[in-house]
C-alpha cells in the first residue's frame, strides 16, 4: 500500500515561483532494505524480454536519484534532472500487454529506471509508451510479487497515472494529482464524489426544539473524511486535504505541506496485519517517505526507524562521482540534541 500525490502552486501567486512538489509513502509488509541509488546521464541498460530473450536497450539522457527496494537494481521511486517524478505502487489485478517484439520489451522491475534515464517530462513518458516502441510486461521477478501501476509528474506540474488492465495500455490524465491503489484509478476518481459535502468550514448550530446545538470543537466540516488505511481512504483523505489546505507561498511551503499529508496517510507497523500464504503474520507499514521538488530538484527522505528528513539535491550532485553506487539512509542521529545551547 502506497500513497502518492503532486502539490501545485498557481504562478500569478506564489512568490517564489511555479511550484511542483511530490509525496510519496512506501508500505510494505517485507522489509525492502531501501537505499539511495544514482545513475548518471550516458549510462546504459538493458531489460529482459520474455523466455530470458534480451530486451530494450537504452542509453539514460538524464541522470536521475532513485530509491530501491528488495535489490540495488529495482528502482521504486526516483526524481532527474529534469523535474521528473516517477513511482511504482502496488496495483492488484494488474494484467500486462503480450509483447510481440523482444527488441521492445520493457521488463516492469525496470519501468521507473527507463522513464527517469529517457524522459524529460510526462508528455515524453506517454509519447513513447504510446508510440509502440516500449512493451512493458511483468518480466520474471515481478510478475507475482508486484503488480504495479505508475504515478508521473512533471516540473511543470502536468500529471498522469500509467496502468495495466485487462492486457491494455491505460495512460490517464490526473486531474486531483493523486494515486494509491486498489482499485484501479477511475474508480478512485469516481469515489471522490461519495464525499464532496466535506468542506474546511465548521459547521453551523443547528436548533433542535427550543435548543441550539453547536457542534464540539473544530473540524465539524470534515466529518466523515475516512481515516483507515484502505487505499480508497486513503485517496479520499489525500485529495480533500490537499485540496483544503492553506494556499501556498513559496516551494518550502509545499514541501511542509507534503510531510504533513504524509503523517495522515502513515501506517504504524502492527495496525495492518494480514497472513500470507505461508501462514506467517504481514505487517503493512510504512518503511519510507519520500517528497520531492520537483523544480528545485531535491529529493528529501525520512524512514520509519528516523524522523529526520535527508535530502539530496541533484543541482549540486556529483552524478560522476556518486553513480552506480547505493547508499543506506543513516540510521542515526533521531534527533538533534539542544541541551548546551540552551545553556549558552
Amino acid at each position: 500500500m502506497c500513497t502518492d500525490f503532486l502539490i501545485t502552486g498557481d504562478t500569478t501567486r506564489v512568490a517564489s515561483g511555479p511550484i511542483a512538489v511530490n509525496g510519496r509513502s512506501m508500505e510494505f509488509g517485507l522489509d525492502l532494505n531501501s537505499q539511495l541509488m544514482v545513475h548518471a546521464s550516458g549510462e546504459s541498460f538493458q531489460s529482459m524480454a520474455p523466455s530470458g530473450k534480451p530486451g530494450l536497450k537504452w542509453t539514460s539522457t538524464y541522470g536521475f536519484v532513485g530509491i530501491t527496494a528488495l535489490t540495488d537494481k529495482v528502482i521504486v521511486d526516483g526524481l532527474n534532472t529534469q523535474g521528473l517524478s516517477v513511482g511504482a505502487l502496488w496495483l492488484p489485478g494488474s494484467n500486462y500487454p503480450k509483447v510481440s517484439q523482444p527488441s521492445q520489451a520493457l521488463a516492469l522491475v525496470d519501468f521507473v529506471s527507463w522513464a527517469l534515464g529517457t524522459c524529460g517530462s510526462v508528455a515524453d513518458v506517454r509519447a513513447a509508451l504510446t508510440s509502440g516502441t516500449v512493451q512493458v510486461w511483468e518480466g520474471d521477478l515481478l510478475a507475482k510479487l508486484l503488480p504495479l501501476h505508475f504515478p508521473i509528474h512533471d516540473a511543470k506540474g502536468n500529471s498522469i497515472v500509467v496502468e495495466f488492465t485487462h492486457g491494455q495500455l491505460n495512460v490517464y490524465e490526473n486531474p486531483v494529482g493523486v494515486c494509491t491503489n486498489d482499485p484501479p484509478f477511475p474508480q478512485q476518481l469516481q469515489n471522490l464524489g461519495g464525499y464532496a459535502n466535506l468542506t474546511p468550514w465548521d459547521a453551523k448550530p443547528t436548533e433542535l426544539g427550543s435548543g441550539s446545538f453547536a457542534p464540539a470543537g473544530h473540524g465539524s466540516g470534515m466529518r466523515g473524511l475516512p481515516g483507515d488505511s484502505t487505499p480508497p481512504a486513503r485517496f479520499v483523505r489525500a485529495a480533500y486535504l490537499k485540496q483544503y489546505s492553506q494556499p501556498l507561498i513559496t516551494a518550502a511551503d509545499a514541501t511542509t505541506l507534503a510531510f504533513h499529508l504524509l503523517n495522515t496517510v502513515d501506517i504504524p507497523a502492527g495496525t495492518s496485519r494480514s497472513v500470507s500464504k505461508l501462514g506467517k503474520d504481514e505487517l503493512d507499514y510504512t518503511q519510507w517517505a519520500v517528497v520531492k521538488d520537483l523544480v528545485a530538484l531535491t529529493l528529501s527522505v525520512r524512514f520509519y526507524a528516523n524522523p529526520l528528513v535527508y535530502s539530496v539535491n541533484l543541482k549540486t550532485l556529483d552524478f560522476s562521482g556518486a553513480a552506480g553506487k547505493p547508499f543506506p539512509v543513516p540510521a542515526s542521529p533521531t534527533s538533534i540534541d539542544l541541551t548546551s545551547k540552551l545553556a549558552s
